[in-house]
C-alpha cells in the first residue's frame, strides 16, 4: 500500500466510524501521533499497524487491501503516457545537465585562476555548454513536477519550478559575464545567486524526504545530500566545494526518476503486488 492514499482512506473508513482520532487510540492502542502521521501520509506504517488499526475499526485486512489496490490501478490508469515520457526525458536530460554542470564548474575555476582572458571561441563554447546546461536542467526538473503530480508532494513542485528560474537567471548571468571586466565585479551577484540557490535547495531536499514513503530509500538520500549542499552554497566560501555533493545528489535523483518511470510502467497485476 502507498502513501498519501493510504492515510486518506483510513481516515475516511475512521469518520465512516464516527470515531475520532482519541477514541481510535483507546480501541487500538497505537499512539495518537503515529495515527496522525499515517492520516496525515507522512508515514507507510508497517503491515502489522494497519492490521491493529483495521481491527478496531471493524474492517478486514484482505477487503481493505483489495480496496486499495483497485483505488491504485484506477489511478495509474488515467496517468497519461506522457508522464512515463517526461519522465525517461528527465534520466537522459539528468545525465546531460550532470555533465555539462561538471564541465562548467572546471571552466569556472580556470576562469578565476587564469582571469578569463579567454577570446571568442573559448567564449562560444561556454555560451553552448550554458546553453545545454539550462535546458537538460528544466528538462531534469520536469520529471521532478511530475513525481509530485503522481504522488501528491506539492511542495516538490514548487521548488522544482523556481529551481527552474533560478537556473535559467543564473545561465543569462554566467554568459554575461563573460563581458565582465575582472573577477571582482561579479563577486557580489554570484554571492547573492548561491544563496537563493542554497536555500531553493534545501527546500528541495526536505521535498525529497517526504517523496521516501513513495520512493524509498534513494529518495530520502537524496534529501539530505541537497540539503547539505543547499548549506554549503549559502555560506558562499563553499561554493565550489558544493560541486562534490552535486554529483552523487544527482545520480541519485535520477535513479529515483528512474524508479518512477519503473513505477508507471508497471502492469497493473504489477502495481496489485506491489
Amino acid at each position: 500500500m502507498q502513501q498519501p492514499e493510504l492515510g486518506r482512506r483510513l481516515t475516511t473508513l475512521r469518520k465512516e466510524k464516527n470515531l475520532t482520532q482519541e477514541e481510535l487510540v483507546e480501541k487500538s492502542h497505537v499512539s495518537v501521533r503515529t495515527i496522525q502521521r499515517i492520516e496525515a501520509g507522512e508515514v507507510l506504517p508497517r503491515t502489522i499497524t494497519v492490521k491493529i488499526l483495521l481491527e478496531a475499526l471493524g474492517e478486514s485486512y484482505e477487503s481493505f487491501s483489495t480496496k486499495q489496490n483497485q483505488v491504485m490501478e484506477t489511478q495509474k490508469s488515467t496517468l497519461p503516457t506522457t508522464h512515463r515520457n517526461t519522465l525517461l526525458i528527465a534520466v537522459v536530460a539528468g545525465v546531460v545537465y550532470l555533465i555539462s554542470e561538471i564541465i562548467l564548474g572546471t571552466m569556472d575555476i580556470a576562469w578565476l585562476t587564469d582571469g578569463r582572458d579567454w577570446g571568442f571561441r573559448m567564449n562560444a563554447i561556454y555560451t553552448g555548454l550554458t546553453v545545454v546546461m539550462v535546458i537538460s536542467f528544466v528538462l531534469f526538473a520536469r520529471g521532478f513536477v511530475v513525481l509530485s503530480t503522481v504522488f501528491e508532494n506539492s511542495l516538490l513542485k514548487v521548488a522544482a519550478y523556481m529551481l527552474m528560474v533560478v537556473t535559467f537567471g543564473k545561465g543569462i548571468f554566467d554568459v554575461s559575464s563573460l563581458a565582465a571586466e575582472d573577477v571582482e565585479s561579479v563577486w557580489i551577484p554570484y554571492a547573492a545567486i548561491a544563496v537563493v540557490m542554497g536555500a531553493l535547495g534545501i527546500v528541495f531536499g526536505v521535498a525529497l524526504l517526504r517523496l521516501q514513503d513513495s520512493m524509498g530509500e534513494l529518495s530520502r538520500m537524496a534529501g539530505i545530500l541537497e540539503i547539505v549542499m543547499g548549506c554549503m552554497l549559502i555560506t558562499v566560501v563553499l561554493f565550489f566545494i558544493s560541486y562534490v555533493v552535486l554529483i552523487p545528489a544527482v545520480v541519485l535523483e535520477i535513479l529515483v526518476l528512474y524508479r518512477g518511470y519503473e513505477y508507471l510502467s508497471k502492469s497493473p497485476e504489477a502495481v496489485n503486488e506491489a
